[in-house]
């Protein structure tokens, strides 16, 4: 016997949302419907490894993966069989598994595998575009994200049936979707000119640093200035007040990299690290927990950019031995000896704030440098720049994803030494132009925004927030229920 089909009154009742259960308020002429009472998903097909090629041949079809809506670099081909699921260039696609569920896919043709599913919708009756972008918005992203199956799993129509969602008149879907893709592409544009002037800071620090290290960038207050003591004069004052205090480490660096110093101007000296060093000890390595009525603990994480970011914070008791014995001071350095490739050695100056309500972690070095109030700054700005970089990369460790450098290899590092006045003037100088930099950064930051200001377009998209509805069009109720009547022939 066969199953009795549904009236379009049985149908509308099960396809609207109660105006109690919809998510959010939209205009009159709009309705809320349950997603699978006019859409349906179909999950792809997946043939054997065995007869995947990576080059199209005749009776062959392009076999579509996620990965494929990203790179053409991997293209694989299967038999064309009647069996395999297919998908057009225009077709809309959802990511069914792992760490892209959700994304939204379109614009590739092929038979689709598993990992995605086809959205079904009834042309003529939604647009599109409209659909599409509605998909990316909160209303069908945040209920996906909720399902209670695990990401591996992937989703099925069956978990679809409850989503709410909002179609307003067919005129108005095209409307939003024409106004939704302007307002993306402005914010594109902006983010293109955000990532070029972020190119062109970091470009135009490169030279900056690079100049200062050279001695090219005060060569004219060099020539005004010619009654200057030399490097060769401090360095003898700095071993004046070494006499006595612990020996130098033994030298560790790749004489190879002493020959590819570049020159300096006479008055400077190439020295190692070692000979403006006081003092230098890792941190503690006691365990710490999260009682901010304790001592905050600086971590390799809180250093960054060469400055100290003091968040996520982990404490040690007041009273506890570590606190004492690996206190800081003003204008100590703090080093990062262990950390990834491209994060180990960044440096950061301790200042009057942090000084005396800190410790520090067993994966930093504090180093307490010989005319600290003098050198902290310049030392920390040299380790931080990309020439010096170049050479503290050179005596990197490396271990499975961690790179280390000891504080003896530290201790061996070159620094381009000027004069006690010199150092001040390049310190001022480029602590000005990091202050000029932040404050232009700070206008780019709507870039941490970027993504924010999407998903609030596409939020107030689907609420009719756009200005681009018109009370008057009939209500979309009608245009369900054509939907609807197709189902009941």
């Amino acid at each position: 016997m066969s199953k009795k089909k549904k009236t379009i009154e049985e149908l509308l009742e099960e396809a609207l949302v109660p105006k109690e259960e919809q998510t959010y308020e939209v205009p009159e002429n709009w309705v809320y419907f349950k997603f699978t009472s006019i859409f349906d998903v179909q999950g792809g097909t997946q043939p054997p490894k065995s007869q995947f090629v990576d080059e199209e041949r005749e009776g062959y079809v392009r076999l579509v993966q996620i990965r494929d809506f990203s790179s053409d670099k991997y293209k694989t081909y299967i038999p064309n069989t009647q069996k395999l699921r297919k998908m057009k260039e225009e077709d809309i696609l959802i990511a069914r598994y792992g760490a892209s569920i959700g994304r939204i896919l379109t614009g590739l043709s092929g038979a689709y595998n598993v990992a995605l599913a086809k959205v079904v919708y009834p042309k003529g009756k939604v647009d599109k575009k409209f659909l599409f972008w509605l998909l990316k918005s909160e209303h069908f992203q945040i209920p996906l994200m909720g399902i209670s199956r695990s990401a591996q799993s992937g989703f099925n129509k069956n978990d679809l049936s409850y989503f709410k969602m909002p179609l307003p008149p067919l005129n108005e879907q095209k409307r939003i979707a024409e106004k939704v893709e302007r307002l993306l592409s402005k914010i594109e544009e902006a983010k293109q000119l955000i990532e070029e002037a972020k190119e062109t800071f970091e470009l135009r620090r490169a030279a900056i640093l690079d100049k200062a290290f050279r001695g090219e960038l005060t060569r004219k207050w060099r020539g005004e200035n010619a009654d200057i003591t030399t490097a060769n004069e401090w360095i003898e004052q700095i071993n004046l007040l070494k006499e006595g205090t612990k020996t130098k480490y033994k030298d560790q660096l790749d004489s190879s990299i002493l020959e590819k110093l570049y020159k300096l101007p006479k008055e400077w000296k190439w020295v190692h690290l070692n000979d403006l060093i006081e003092a230098s000890t890792y941190g503690t390595s006691a365990k710490t927990n999260d009682d901010v009525t304790g001592t905050p603990v600086l971590r390799m994480g809180n250093i960054v950019d060469g400055y100290l970011e003091l968040n996520n914070l982990k404490y040690l008791p007041n009273n506890h031995e570590d606190v004492l014995k690996y206190d800081l001071q003003t204008n100590d350095l703090l080093f990062n000896r262990t950390n990834s490739y491209e994060l180990v050695g960044k440096t950061s100056v301790i200042t009057e704030d942090v000084s005396e309500r800190f410790t520090f972690a067993s994966y930093l070095i504090r180093v307490r440098l010989f005319y600290k109030d003098f050198l902290a700054s310049y030392v920390s700005h040299y380790i931080n720049s990309h020439v010096g970089r170049k050479i503290l990369l050179s005596m990197v460790t490396q271990q499975v994803g961690q790179a280390n450098i000891n504080s003896q290899k530290l201790a061996s590092l070159p620094i381009p030494l000027p004069s006690q006045e010199e150092v001040m003037e390049i310190t001022n100088w480029l602590n000005n132009y990091r202050e000029l930099e932040s404050k232009q950064k700070e206008m780019i930051l709507v870039e941490e925004n970027i993504e924010a200001l999407k998903q609030s377009i596409l939020s107030k998209a689907f609420r009719g927030e756009l200005g681009t509805n018109d009370p008057g069009e009939e209500s979309a109720i009608e245009l369900l229920k054509e939907v609807l009547q197709e189902q009941v022939k």
